[in-house]
């Protein structure tokens, strides 16, 4: 499976507060995406611990990882950010993908989005931001009208102070199709605005899962993307995480004939 990840802090951040982790069990493949807000003191931090932590959890069980279970995991890790996340908040959006049946289960909560991209680029979106300006009256009025704080006001996200249980949605993945989590300075300032990658105000981040011969890419500006080996070999050297990871994919039987 080729993954690519492409991040970059935007000009009003302090940092790059978006980070991804996707990790391989049996023939099943989690991939996590979070997008912090530039609040706090570590919005950075809490990015890379709930990617890692939850991707890391999940695929550490005896069963294979299923909605029910992560989602779990996901409120028992909540109760645990007031010790070091008390102030932070966040968008995530969390992608399972059976690699055989090519079932694909999503989880997310915020203003991050998955779509997939066919091969003549259109992007069909899968999910919907939870935001103010999806929220009747604001969702009726003409785009144009959409005041900046309505989109970055959000009505369910990561926080520490209660656990706001995710949406869910399922569908096939089709095989020419490449998966799209998307962090809001991608999907809206880039794509929807049209505001060139080097011009951007928000950090914007892409991770692109395609079914295929195993590669992995990345082009970013901080160590945000994070590849979680089964256990009991949690943590491998960056190197040797991506040659564990696509060596694994390669081995991973699909039912449909793999993208060139």
């Amino acid at each position: 499976m080729p993954i690519s990840w492409m991040s970059r802090q935007g000009q009003r951040t302090r940092t790059n507060n978006d980070a991804a982790a996707v990790g391989h069990k049996d023939h099943y493949l989690l991939a996590m995406l979070v997008d912090a807000a530039d609040k706090g003191s570590n919005g950075q931090g809490l990015a890379q611990h709930w990617a890692q932590t939850i991707v890391r959890a999940a695929l550490s069980g005896n069963q294979p990882p299923d909605i029910a279970s992560i989602t779990q995991l996901m409120r028992e890790q909540q109760r645990e950010l007031r010790h070091h996340y008390l102030h932070e908040i966040a968008s995530y959006c969390c992608v399972l993908i059976d690699l055989q049946s090519r079932q694909l289960h999503i989880l997310h909560a915020g203003d991050c989005l998955v779509g997939t991209q066919q091969a003549n680029g259109r992007i069909d979106w899968l999910t919907t931001p939870h935001t103010l300006s999806n929220q009747p009256p604001y969702a009726q009025l003409p785009p144009a009208t959409e005041a900046a704080e309505q989109r970055h006001l959000l009505t369910r996200s990561l926080n520490a102070r209660s656990f706001c249980a995710p949406d869910s949605y399922a569908t096939v993945l089709e095989p020419a199709a490449s998966l799209l989590l998307c962090t809001d300075g991608y999907w809206y300032e880039h794509l929807k605005q049209g505001v060139d990658l080097q011009q951007l105000q928000d950090d914007a981040s892409v991770l692109s899962l395609t079914l295929g011969e195993p590669t992995n890419r990345q082009q970013t500006d901080c160590d945000n993307f994070f590849i979680i080996a089964p256990s009991p070999a949690d943590s491998l050297p960056r190197s040797q995480q991506a040659s564990r990871l696509e060596s694994e994919l390669a081995t991973t039987p699909v039912d449909k004939p793999k993208l060139p």
